[in-house]
């Protein structure tokens, strides 16, 4: 008899147990799960700005927007940013969220897409993140003028969000050949002025998304016979020309080398007049890169397989350091992947 007892006893546990667990299980199966969510996006972020305003809602009517929180505002806005926002969504009472994917959050608005989501309180909440449209700039283009009056150099200054410019050349009303295409701020147009007249060019950006900004036109400048004479011999403003239509540093000998400036940028002048161009050259044991005319260049370069960076300012080859961007650059200059 007691074993029977027991064994009632037993018994009897198990079946409260069963009882709570169904019970449990009745509890959660009683909510409505939400199974994907829509969200409009409406951003007011614009490069030059020194904060964001993003804006996310829903006409559904089981959940709300609780918050939107932008997770990488770290000041001013530039071209080639990618706004990171959080979303909050609140369920509504007996509704839960189940796990998320891009195929269950629908974006509509302004473009942005899925990055990842999570649940918290019960599934009660979902933090959604997803990321906007890369940054293009505004495109827009200053200073556009020529070197001087008697020079065929084209001068402006970058645009933001430009990673190349369209450049035209126009004698009277009429185009010299077709647009070409730099990744500098300058261009030598002594190959195409090979007739006295009145000229001027028009340049425009271009983004990393083949996107063309706005032509914007020089003043004009009058070659008469005696400035094209120049212009053709490469004797104009003290400088000398190449066939590839870039402007070459001044050839003059110094007694000593040393840096040398004009309003197109810097280069390095030995005492013989000649200057590094194409190539790194290390100089009091800093190492500068050169391009194809001789003019000093700055930020990410690539030799071979390897990315190099020169700061902005000394032109100085950076290493064993991050970069302005936070990249590590090792004792060697080169970009270290996964540091």
């Amino acid at each position: 008899m007691r074993l029977w007892k027991k064994g009632l006893s037993v018994m009897m546990g198990a079946g409260i147990l069963a009882a709570l667990l169904a019970g449990t299980a009745f509890a959660a199966e009683s909510r409505t799960k939400i199974s994907s969510v829509t969200l409009t996006v409406d951003s007011a972020i614009e490069t030059g700005d020194d904060s964001g305003d993003v804006t996310v809602t829903t006409d559904a009517g089981t959940y709300s927007v609780s918050d939107v929180n932008i997770v990488n505002d770290d000041g001013d806005w530039t071209a080639g940013d990618t706004p990171r926002v959080e979303v909050t969504l609140e369920a509504d009472d007996d509704y839960y969220f189940v796990s998320m994917s891009s195929s269950k959050v629908k974006l509509k608005g302004d473009k942005a897409s899925y990055v990842t989501s999570h649940r918290e309180d019960s599934s009660s909440t979902l933090i959604v993140t997803i990321k906007l449209d890369e940054l293009e700039g505004s495109m827009e283009i200053d200073e556009v003028s020529w070197q001087d009056d008697n020079s065929p150099i084209a001068d402006w200054e970058d645009a933001d969000g430009a990673k190349s410019y369209q450049v035209r050349l126009y004698r009277g009303s009429s185009s010299v050949g077709e647009s070409v295409t730099t990744t500098n701020s300058y261009y030598n147009f002594a190959s195409k002025i090979t007739r006295e007249g009145e000229y001027y060019f028009k340049v425009r950006a271009v983004n990393s998304n083949s996107k063309k900004g706005d032509w914007f036109e020089s003043d004009y400048i009058y070659v008469d016979e005696q400035a094209l004479a120049r212009i053709t011999s490469g004797t104009y403003n003290g400088t000398t020309n190449d066939a590839s239509g870039t402007a070459n540093a001044p050839n003059s000998s110094t007694s000593t080398a040393q840096w040398k400036q004009n309003n197109i940028g810097w280069w390095y002048v030995f005492a013989d007049g000649t200057y590094p161009t194409n190539g790194w050259l290390q100089i009091n044991n800093v190492w500068y890169c050169f391009d194809s005319v001789g003019y000093m260049r700055t930020g990410w370069i690539q030799a071979g397989n390897a990315w190099y960076y020169c700061d902005t300012k000394s032109g100085g080859m950076l290493t064993n350091t991050r970069t302005p961007d936070n990249y590590y650059v090792d004792a060697n200059g080169v970009w270290q992947q996964g540091r």
